[in-house]
């Protein structure tokens, strides 16, 4: 029988990177999506599609990973402030994410590739964080083989700086000291499938060049326009810049948001895009609301 692996969060900025690679290589793919969108983008790439929101108990992916093999999550609730797909990140990264390995489990798959968040043992009081590190700690108990990823922070979730540039202003917090080496979601993509068969069971990924968030902003600044706006760390917590959001995800977001950019979060030195030629790339109408 030929070897099927089960891409979770297919249509997402990662997902869809990952995807493209396995039918450049012409593996048997069955894509999990949540929208009719979803639907439609990854339906160049395979044929083998199931749309539901896995959060919603394990009869709705009943049997997903039947004939499956291995599995790939890319599975998980946005960290952008400016998207919402209204259920919490406990919703969207653990149950939804538990309720797939439990399907695993269920059906034999030999292998689960998980892609979660550098720092998610060290932040527990976020939700973001701990939603991760809940999901980890029930693919470690499940007795399947398992690699972790945790990347640093993908370059299309600096948009967010992006966004704001175009309103002419980029707010950092603090003095913008804290160093990141973040990734482009296609140099990421070639770490997950380059995973697919072994590798170890936590591993931490960034990009190949280390900047402090104000080197970034100042980037974003150049290629946009804007002024980069330092933003005391009290202040930060209430999303000044944000006024008319104000519900709990928001809230969960702004909170892992300070965090992130206050600590160094440098992983592994990975892929060749750097975060100069992802900003010379980005089309600001297309790309940006």
């Amino acid at each position: 029988m030929r070897e099927k692996i089960l891409l979770a969060g297919a249509s997402g900025a990662l997902g869809l990177e990952v995807l493209k690679i396995l039918h450049q290589q012409g593996k048997d793919v069955r894509a999990l999506v949540h929208s009719a969108d979803g639907s439609e983008k990854v339906s160049k790439f395979t044929q083998d599609i199931w749309r539901a929101d896995a959060s919603e108990g394990n009869e709705i992916i009943k049997d997903i990973t039947k004939d499956v093999s291995i599995v790939i999550s890319t599975l998980g609730k946005s960290v952008s402030l400016f998207t919402d797909r209204g259920k919490s990140f406990m919703e969207n990264d653990f149950y939804a994410n538990s309720n797939i390995l439990d399907d695993a489990v269920k059906n034999g798959v030999k292998r689960f590739l998980y892609v979660s968040i550098k720092g998610a043992e060290k932040a527990l009081e976020y939700e973001v964080a701990k939603s991760h590190k809940m999901f980890e700690d029930a693919l470690e108990a499940s007795g399947l083989d398992y690699t972790i990823i945790r990347p640093v922070g993908f370059f299309s979730g600096l948009n967010d700086l992006a966004i704001m540039a175009k309103r002419k202003v980029i707010p950092i917090v603090g003095e913008g000291k804290a160093r990141t080496n973040s990734i482009h979601q296609k140099d990421l993509a070639k770490v997950v499938v380059g995973n697919l068969y072994e590798g170890p069971a936590i591993k931490e990924v960034g990009g190949p060049l280390v900047h402090t968030r104000r080197e970034m902003a100042d980037m974003i600044a150049e290629k946009i326009g804007g002024k980069v706006v330092p933003v005391p760390e009290k202040i930060a917590e209430w999303g000044m810049f944000l006024p008319e959001m104000v519900d709990d995800s928001l809230s969960s977001k702004l909170k892992y948001f300070k965090f992130v950019t206050t600590n160094d979060m440098i992983g592994e030195k990975n892929g060749e895009i750097t975060f100069k030629e992802y900003l010379d790339n980005l089309d600001l109408e297309k790309d940006l609301p």
